[in-house]
């Protein structure tokens, strides 16, 4: 709040204040209504400025260090304050005097610093709370860009040593394949920019991979992929999630030493989620060789991070693995 809000706030509750205590003295005192209520409105906004202004300082300065504790003590220190003040008022009826009279102006004003303070502590530490929630929203959003940015140059080194493969034994296969790798990565360049997207688009991308695989592997490949298509435009996840999972099976398949590549995805939507599965053919003794090479395993420690930031609690990620199979389950919820 703006420095100019915070006069007319203020000024706001001081004519409050004012205003009731004026209706409520002109039933009881009519003839002293004014002074007492400009009195009692001087009293009450006096003490609300002291005691927020006191609180601050002592938060500023730490030395408030059980904000519970305290505000525990406020509250009894209130609600002993009003006992006081109720007391002293019927002394006042019986017999005025100058004596409980300023000791029940000297506890309106210590109740209402307590009030102030109490409500100070809490709304601190309710903005201390938000501050602390948006720090980390920002530094979750954060890595998650990096996590995405980095997921792109992944998946391209990893073609692109492929293609090269290709291209010393098969060059006549590399230039529809080419083509292939333009439309992937012009999905992951322009298209998958935002923290989640349509289940529609990465549908389309891992049709467009698998054409790619189905190109380059031949009639090696066997594969099996049972994908819905009936997902809403409101049904989105994060993009270039289910490629990793993907492009791992395609992979670990075409590392073994197996005739054949077996791959078997399923993607379906179960009520609001997502229920997605691959499994492919599987060396032990291929992947713990190809688990030395640098950067291995970026693309599955990504993803778990990803899910952690994103459905913390709201997803299950299960991978099996055998000497002959690797199996991904995954759900979580459409956002």
């Amino acid at each position: 709040m703006s420095k100019r809000n915070k006069l007319i706030a203020w000024i706001a509750l001081t004519i409050t204040i004012f205003v009731f205590f004026l209706w409520l003295f002109r039933m009881a005192v009519p003839g002293i209504a004014l002074e007492f209520s400009i009195g009692i409105t001087l009293i009450l906004v006096t003490g609300l400025l002291a005691g927020r202004a006191a609180t601050l300082v002592a938060l500023r300065s730490n030395a408030i260090k059980n904000h519970s504790k305290v505000n525990a003590f406020l509250t009894l220190a209130i609600l002993a304050g009003f006992l006081v003040i109720a007391f002293l008022l019927n002394a006042m009826i019986e017999k005025t005097t100058f004596f409980p009279f300023s000791v029940t102006v000297l506890f309106i004003f210590l109740v209402t610093m307590a009030t102030a303070s109490l409500f100070t502590i809490i709304r601190e530490q309710h903005k201390a709370k938000v501050t602390s929630a948006q720090a980390a929203m920002v530094q979750s959003r954060n890595e998650l860009q990096l996590l995405q940015s980095r997921l792109s140059p992944h998946f391209l080194f990893n073609t692109l040593n492929n293609l090269y493969g290709l291209s010393l034994t098969e060059a006549t296969r590399v230039p529809p394949l080419l083509l292939k790798l333009s439309e992937l990565l012009r999905y992951s360049v322009y298209d998958a920019k935002e923290m989640f997207v349509p289940v529609r688009d990465e549908i389309d991308y891992l049709k467009n991979y698998v054409e790619f695989e189905k190109l380059r592997l031949g009639d090696r490949l066997q594969l099996t992929a049972d994908i819905e298509s009936h997902f809403d435009a409101d049904c989105k996840i994060p993009p270039l999630l289910l490629i990793v999972f993907v492009e791992n099976a395609f992979k670990h398949a075409r590392n073994t030493t197996d005739k054949h590549v077996v791959v078997d995805m399923h993607l379906r939507k179960r009520s609001d989620y997502i229920v997605f599965s691959i499994s492919n053919s599987f060396s032990t003794e291929m992947v713990d060789q190809t688990s030395r090479e640098k950067h291995s395993g970026f693309g599955l420690e990504s993803v778990r991070k990803r899910l952690e930031l994103l459905y913390a609690g709201r997803h299950s990620l299960e991978i099996q693995r055998t000497d002959s199979k690797y199996t991904v389950d995954l759900r979580l919820k459409c956002q």
